[in-house]
This record gives C-alpha cells, structure tokens and sequence, in this order.
C-alpha cells in the first residue's frame, strides 16, 4: 500500500508538477511557518546559496573564466536546475503568495501563511532571478529578432508553425517586462526598504503585484501553447554551444547523420526483440522442465506488465503541456474567482 501511494505520488508530480510542487511547498510553509517567521534571516542565506551557484560560474563564463559547474554535483545540482526552471520553487510560492489576498484570514492555514507573507515573498525572488538570470540570456535575443528581424529569424530558424514562434517570442520578450516589475516589488519587501519607503507609498507599489500575476499567466500559458504549435522550436533555438554540448553528451562524440542514426535505432530494436524473444525461450524451457504448464509471456509490443507501478507509466511531452496549461487555467481561474468574491463581500459589509 505505502509502495503505491510513493508511486503515484511520483506519477503526479512526473506528469503534474506544478500541483504537486504547490501542494508540497504550501504543506511546507504552514508546518515551519514559526520557524520561517523566526529565523528569517537564516531563509534568506539559504535560498541565496543555489542563486550564487548559477551565478559566480555564469559571470566567470562572460569574462572568458570557466568555473566548475555545481550543478553537476547530484544532490545540490537537482536543486539548482529547479531554481533555473522555476516551476517547482519561484512559480508555486508566487502562487501562495497570490492566494493569500484572496483566501480567508480567518481560516487557521491562510492565518499561518499570511504570518510568513513577507518571508515567502523574499525567499521567491532567489529561484526567480536564478530562472530570469538564464532564461533571459538565452532566449531573449532570439525572441526579441523574431519582431525586429523577422526576416533574419526564419532564416536561421526552423519552425513548425510561425503563429507557435510568435507566441513563443511574445512570451519571452514579456518574461522581461515582467522582470523589470518584479525587482522593485521584491526589493520593498525587505524591512529596511518597506520602512524607509513609509507605508502609504510602499502599498500604492504595491498593487502592482496584481499586474504581475496577469503577466505571470500571460507569459506561462503563452510559453505552453507556443510550445505546442511549435514543438521543435525550443530544441532548435538553442545557442550554438548548447546544441553541440547537447549532441556530445547524447552520441559520445560520434558525428551521425539522421539517416545512419536511424539505421542505427532500427538496429538496436531488432537486438531488444531477440533478446526478450530469447529470455522468453529460455523461461519456457526451463518452466517445461520443472513442469509447469502455463507462461505468461507479453503480448506483442505492449508495455504493460504485471505489478507495474504508476511511477513507470510514462507520459509524453505534448500530454504534459497539456496538463500544465489546464493547471494554469484552473489556478488563475480560481484565483480571479476567489478574489472578486472577497472584494463583493467586503463592498456588501
């Protein structure tokens, strides 16, 4: 039983990890929320190690100094490609911190989280500026010459779908608009900002973070539905250096062409079919020794197998972005629900 639920927790965050990746960080927050509260300052040089990580080795790389990339120790590296993709930690606590203006005080869980808003607004810039940091750096320019340059960008660009390229482009050139928003936002949420500001100009900044969260969306759910007009775009898009690190590590250095590669693919197919095909004998030989009268043996080429876990279902890219635009639909979607139902009854009291 306990086996089960390990795997199909493991299911859902595979194939829905930003659910997952809210759940657990909202658990999280309100189980340590006095300890958050309490040794903020502690949070903050936590949360900042991954940020410096990326950053000291992607400044070395500007100067032409090349420093060990720490994101390929196991542990901490799995913690520092989360930071650069955003959507287990700065994406999930932005939702929590979003949430809390439209979810009721009173209630003993929001009650908790609100204690630790101005914490959890802090500790989300870190993972948010390591993903800008990155994602910008590589992305931007080429978005940003899809409007300027168009010309120039489906030259050098192949793409599936020019409307699947726009979005995407849209999506990233408003990732900065977006940036620029959100550093004077997480800046005033430090105390000795916020009290130096005063309160009357530190809430009129304030109400920006509701044009965040619409940017926030905007550019998500845009990044998902590009991506799916035009799957291939974000592969080929690549820097140069990426691409040929990407080829490297993939083929071990060997230089194939796509046809070779496939001769070689079909190959490898065959040789998985006589293998099993001959494990098969082998069991049916054996069992008929022993004097067994029955085999269970697979069906043709279907995948599945007896005892088979939720964990080893696997779920193709396209189902997955899928999955997590209806995520963002259904999480702004309520969010806006629950924020103009508050604001009617605060305006019928």
């Amino acid at each position: 039983m306990i086996k089960l639920l390990i795997d199909f927790i493991q299911f859902l965050y595979a194939s829905a990890p930003l659910f997952m990746s809210l759940a657990v960080l909202t658990l999280l927050a309100a189980l340590l929320s006095k300890s958050i509260k309490r040794h903020a300052t502690v949070c903050y040089i936590v949360s900042a190690i991954p940020f410096a990580l990326v950053t000291v080795p992607f400044i070395g790389r500007l100067f032409g100094t090349e420093i060990f990339n720490f994101s390929r120790i196991p542990f901490l590296g799995g913690i520092i490609r989360d930071y650069i993709h955003m959507g287990t930690l700065g994406f999930p606590l932005l939702i929590i911190i979003m949430y809390m203006g439209a979810l009721n005080p009173k209630n003993s869980i929001v009650k908790k989280l609100l204690g630790i808003r101005k914490e959890l607004s802090i500790i989300s810039g870190f993972p948010i500026l390591t993903h800008s940091l990155i994602r910008v750096t590589n992305n931007f320019p080429g978005a940003l010459k899809f409007f300027t340059d168009n010309g120039e960008y489906m030259a050098n660009t192949k793409v599936t779908s020019v409307l699947g390229a726009g979005i995407t482009s849209f999506s990233f050139v408003l990732g900065i608009l977006m940036l620029a928003l959100f550093i004077p936002l997480w800046i005033t949420s430090f105390d000795f900002v916020h009290k130096r500001m005063g309160n009357i100009k530190w809430k009129k900044l304030q109400r920006w973070s509701y044009v965040l969260y619409a940017m926030l969306f905007i550019h998500a759910a845009g990044i998902q539905a590009g991506f799916m007009l035009n799957p291939r775009e974000r592969e080929q898009s690549k820097p140069a250096v990426e691409v040929s690190a990407t080829i490297s590590e993939t083929h071990n250095g060997r230089n194939r062409g796509n046809s070779e590669l496939q001769k070689q693919d079909d190959r490898d197919k065959r040789k998985d079919r006589n293998t099993v095909q001959a494990v098969v004998d082998s069991v049916k030989q054996r069992d008929s020794k022993a004097g067994r009268t029955e085999v269970t043996q697979p069906a043709g080429n279907s995948r599945h197998q007896p005892g088979r876990g939720f964990a080893e279902i696997k779920v193709d890219a396209p189902t997955k972005r899928c999955i997590h635009t209806v995520s963002l639909f259904l999480i702004f979607g309520s969010y806006l629900y629950l924020k103009l139902r508050k604001a009617r009854r605060k305006k019928q009291q």
